[in-house]
């Protein structure tokens, strides 16, 4: 069978706006913390036109300090008099893009609402503030504004009585509102038609992670946008060609001339939520490595061949589930670009005719999961048609263009390198108000101020109960902490000196937090799964893993507005916690093996300074981590893959339940741990070291939780060894299944080797 494409040159379709990217909830943070060289070819690579991504257009977050997804992005305004719109990345990140793409359009929406957004006039103060901020200090321009809560409510007469009039007479005239960015239905769509203000107020209609739209909606004579979607997940080229599925069919069934993928980049630690999607990786700043994913150049075979302005031809724009296909035109020069997708598992052939458009030759561009971005030989016009086969999973761009290229680094890209100790952080060498390197907030407000222990500065957490913002529809804000260092760290001490202000109101229970471990920060309102010390305004301590607590006390000692020292030691299973110098507890536990630091509070004033982490003793302060799909893990029997929730490493779970499955490989180091799900449908495991039973795992738990130690060794011999896991098929009496669920292997001195065997 052959596909024939036929491009009409005459039957030019509607206007296209570009491909783009989200920077917010944090997850961009990480990348201005890079080193100059490395942090200017990473733009380059996303923003630069005809050179990488080349993306046309960004859409960024209006702070709040609420947690939108992974992370928290602040507020340029914490209450009616408070100013400042140099907080966060966002807008840095939006001029960078400026500087290298003049022509790309700027979208801005904001996720969760400062509390003291009571009404419509400080609300429209906090918006007018925002684009005021952009102007006057980034010189930027926006080009659109969504008016409302990202997927939430959205209000028609704020729309039209309030934020429409008030930029057109406040200079804003030029900023189109959009609407309504849901994920539910598409919201207001149905109202326009009856509502002349309102389609007066809109310059188009938003919806996210939905590629087709109602014939209705089509004909309503707005623009359509699948205004955010997902970047594709890191662990399988074949969710970068998903991706390109979902651009073509936005437009072939949608008719949506814009899309845009959520996060634009991932320059943040992968146990937050919604992680390990990307098309470029920039989460290791303290060596400046990053990695480009092949879905970058996914998304290149569409922005480096179509410019904003660009017409559609519709009869050439097609979806389906093994082959797509979408092709725009320039109506100034008359040059074409067609986009060629085979997701299925055989080669296609193609026909391309052409009418109505002048052109001797193609220049075709090609990407499949061995190699991306290439160019391959030019194909002849004949007849104005040319044939041409597609390889499966691959993706092609036949064009009349020139001046693409597969851009390289400037710069050397520097090795991916774990986080060194000793670390220590006195907080002196940042502006005021700016948030220290290697945090990741996930609540609250942690920034430099003066008051330090020395007199100079210190970290300083700022938001008190009264100014905790409201929530993101999706997700609550869980109590004040940050995240920062290496998440490979596993035997180390962590400490730093605080002082607790007075409560902010009378009632409100404040306390000060330090964590050890952070493997996994979940999209509740709890505190992070680490091992964590909590100390009360009245001398109260618990010492806990996530939220279970294995040991508690009073210091008699504490005192407000003076200033102590935490500390936390992690040796192996032996999990101990101080208090200026005095050991509150010391506990013995193997639920979590590794992950970064955690400082946290309440909603109160707390400071720190001398943040310090420090080796322990001659253990080994790292990990390595596997993902079970790497190479050299032998898995037989039943094995199956059971989701990509980001709760999991690697957004990967391999599940068995059947007696005899067997995971196997072999490995060199003094320490392993096996990671996975413990849950009320887990059952038992029989674990073997060097041939040897070692013991019998049991992995049923009243509540589920994620990327725990259902196994760990230390203490081993320097050598090769062999592990074997094996299903035992049976569970517990209060067990409601026998499932075995994995996803990470973790290694201390050594590394899993390529030549296993089940034994």
């Amino acid at each position: 069978m052959t596909v024939t494409i036929m491009v009409d040159g005459k039957k030019s379709g509607r206007t296209y706006q570009g491909i783009g990217g989200v920077t917010s909830n944090g997850m961009t943070k990480l990348l201005y913390e890079y080193p100059e060289n490395q942090q200017k070819d990473i733009l380059n690579f996303l923003f630069r036109p005809k050179f990488g991504a080349s993306l046309q257009m960004l859409k960024v977050e209006i702070g709040s300090d609420a947690n939108g997804t992974g992370g928290t992005e602040p507020s340029h305004m914490r209450s009616e008099t408070d100013y400042d719109i140099t907080r966060g990345v966002g807008l840095r990140m939006a001029q960078d893009a400026k500087q290298r793409s003049k022509d790309i359009l700027l979208d801005a929406i904001r996720w969760g609402t400062p509390s003291w957004l009571t009404d419509n006039e400080r609300k429209y103060r906090y918006y007018l503030n925002f684009l005021k901020g952009a102007k006057d200090i980034f010189g930027l321009d926006f080009d659109y504004l969504a008016p409302d809560e990202n997927e939430g409510d959205y209000s028609i007469d704020w729309v039209v009585d309030v934020l429409r009039p008030g930029l057109d007479r406040d200079g804003f005239s030029k900023v189109k509102l959009s609407g309504a960015d849901s994920t539910e239905d598409w919201n207001i769509a149905p109202i326009i038609e009856g509502n002349a203000d309102l389609k007066n107020s809109l310059a188009a209609i938003t919806r996210h992670y939905k590629q087709d739209s109602p014939q209705s909606l089509k004909e309503c004579g707005l623009p359509i946008f699948n205004s955010e979607d997902l970047a594709p997940f890191r662990n399988k080229f074949s969710f970068a060609l998903d991706m390109a599925y979902k651009i073509i069919r936005s437009y072939a069934s949608g008719k949506m001339v814009q899309y845009v993928m959520h996060p634009v980049i991932e320059a943040i630690y992968d146990n937050v939520p919604y992680t390990c999607k990307s098309i470029l990786l920039a989460a290791n700043p303290w060596t400046g490595h990053y990695e480009i994913q092949p879905s970058l150049w996914v998304v290149a075979h569409f922005t480096q061949f179509i410019q904003l302005g660009w017409h559609y031809i519709d009869s050439a724009c097609y979806s389906s589930v093994p082959y797509s296909y979408l092709t725009l035109q320039d109506s100034r020069t008359q040059d074409v670009s067609i986009i060629v997708l085979n997701r299925s598992e055989a080669i296609v052939n193609f026909e391309v005719r052409l009418e109505n458009i002048s052109a001797s030759c193609l220049h075709v561009w090609l990407t499949d999961e061995d190699q991306q971005f290439i160019q391959k030989k030019d194909i002849r016009l004949i007849d104005n048609k040319v044939c041409f086969s597609l390889v499966p999973k691959s993706i092609c761009t036949l064009t009349t263009t020139t001046g693409q290229q597969k851009g390289h680094a400037e710069f050397d890209i520097p090795k991916e390198m774990q986080f060194s100790l000793p670390y220590h952080e006195d907080f002196n060498s940042y502006e005021l108000g700016k948030q220290p390197k290697y945090t990741i907030d996930q609540s609250g407000a942690f920034e430099i101020s003066t008051g330090g222990k020395d007199g100079r500065q210190c970290l300083k957490q700022v938001l008190v109960n009264s100014q905790k913002p409201i929530d993101w529809e999706r997700r609550p804000t869980p109590l004040p902490y940050t995240i920062l260092g290496g998440q490979e760290l596993t035997n180390y001490k962590v400490s730093f000196d605080f002082c607790m202000e007075e409560m902010p109101e009378r009632d409100y229970v404040g306390y000060v937090l330090l964590g050890a471990r952070c493997n996994h920060a979940s999209l509740t309102c709890d505190i992070p799964e680490c091992y964590n010390v909590r100390l009360y305004h009245n001398g109260r301590w618990f010492l806990s893993c996530g939220q279970i607590v294995l040991a508690a006390g009073r210091v008699r000692d504490f005192s407000l507005c003076t200033w102590h020292e935490l500390a936390m030691c992690c040796e192996q299973d032996k999990i101990s916690a101080f208090y200026n110098g005095t050991v509150l507890a010391t506990i013995v536990d193997q639920s979590i093996p590794s992950g970064n630091s955690v400082i946290g509070s309440g909603y109160n004033i707390v400071k720190y300074d001398n943040f310090k982490i420090e080796k322990t003793g001659n253990l080994p302060e790292t990990c390595r981590r596997y993902s079970l799909c790497a190479d050299g893990i032998e898995k037989t029997g039943k094995w199956t893959e059971v989701g990509n929730a980001a709760d999991n490493y690697y957004r990967t779970l391999l599940r068995s339940s059947e007696k005899g499955d067997q995971i196997a490989f072999a490995f060199t180091g003094t320490a392993l741990s096996l990671i996975g799900v413990v849950d009320a449908e887990s059952g038992k495991a029989d674990i073997y070291i060097d041939k040897g039973k070692v013991a019998t795992i049991d992995c049923f738990s009243t509540s589920k939780m994620f990327r725990r130690s259902l196994f760990s060794i230390h203490g081993l011999e320097s050598g090769v060894h062999e592990f074997r896991l094996v299903v035992s098929g049976v569970h517990q009496d209060d067990a409601l299944g026998s499932n075995i669920n994995l996803n990470a292997i973790e290694l201390i001195g050594g590394l899993v080797l390529s030549d296993c065997s089940s034994g």
